[in-house]
């Protein structure tokens, strides 16, 4: 498939640019790549620089086969580059990798973006634009295999909403919605805060969710239940640090179920299902490259 063809769907199908400046990349990409002495600007093209939405890297005409990633990490590439492929497309929620038990948002050594050009693979990036899309986004693809009924949207984030708040058919026990969870997110690990015996009325923010206004909103919209990537920033920097105290000096009077699925995993169902589906109903062909530890 022609990329430009590709990407010019992409924008329209997920209204790019209609959508401000991505936050928070458009503050840390720069950031931290600067702060690495790696030239990103060579790489990375202009048209992405502006609005951290779109195209990325722009190392070929041609797409023969899709990946799918949530982080652009070199985990990832390294398992790319193994197939010895050439022509590709990287479709991505992050670009950065992100350590989200750990250092936090990390940028690629400069061989990695040399590498890609030689193999001519194209990166595509939607962190926004896949959050907050009225029908592919990386919460409602929760909500959808939770089959929740009367779902409607909350968290305003940029020109859309994040989150989705929705009910089950009928309460069931905490434990069993647990052990659904693992299945859905193919999770031995979750971690949980019981406030009530049963699950109902649940509200929804893929990834990062370690904010107490997301959580104290949920309450507001009478959920019973707040399911995220993380109700707890476990981030080793500074801001990160201040975010867990103010957690924990408030954590035992939200009077909510608080379960986190690691920011990877929440953010992954989104990739694997509906937009696996888009690109193969263009008749490309696709895989997910799945990481490792999903929380680490």
């Amino acid at each position: 498939m022609n990329l430009e063809f590709l990407t010019q769907r992409l924008a329209e199908e997920f209204n790019i640019n209609e959508i401000p400046s991505d936050e928070p990349f458009s503050r840390i990409l720069p950031k931290m790549y600067d702060a690495a002495h790696i030239e990103f600007r060579y790489y990375i093209s202009n048209q992405f620089l502006r609005t951290f939405h779109g195209l990325m890297l722009k190392n070929s005409h041609i797409v023969k086969k899709v990946y799918l990633a949530v982080f652009l990490s070199e985990e990832i590439l390294d398992i790319i580059f193994a197939k010895d492929i050439f022509d590709t497309f990287i479709f991505l929620h992050h670009p950065m990798d992100m350590e989200s038990s750990g250092r936090g948002f990390l940028p690629l050594k400069e061989k990695y973006f040399l590498e890609l050009q030689r193999r001519r693979i194209s990166v595509y990036c939607l962190h926004t634009p896949l959050d907050i899309h009225k029908s592919i986004s990386t919460s409602r693809s929760i909500a959808k295999a939770l089959m929740l009924q009367r779902c409607q949207e909350y968290n305003r984030c940029s020109v859309g909403y994040a989150g989705i708040f929705g009910s089950l058919d009928s309460p069931i026990p905490l434990a069993r919605f647990i052990h659904s969870l693992q299945h859905i997110f193919n999770l031995d690990e979750i971690h949980f805060l019981q406030r009530f015996p049963t699950v109902s009325r649940i509200g929804i923010i893929a990834g990062g969710g370690a904010e107490v206004e997301y959580m104290q909103e949920t309450i507001r919209l009478g959920c019973d239940t707040y399911l995220s990537g993380d109700y707890l920033n476990k981030v080793k920097t500074e801001n990160s640090i201040r975010r867990r105290a103010e957690f924990e000096g408030i954590k035992d009077s939200l009077n909510l179920n608080l379960i986190e699925c690691s920011h990877y995993a929440t953010e992954k169902l989104v990739l694997v299902n509906e937009m696996q589906d888009y690109f193969r109903n263009l008749g490309l062909e696709t895989e997910f490259i799945d990481r490792v530890d999903y929380w680490k």
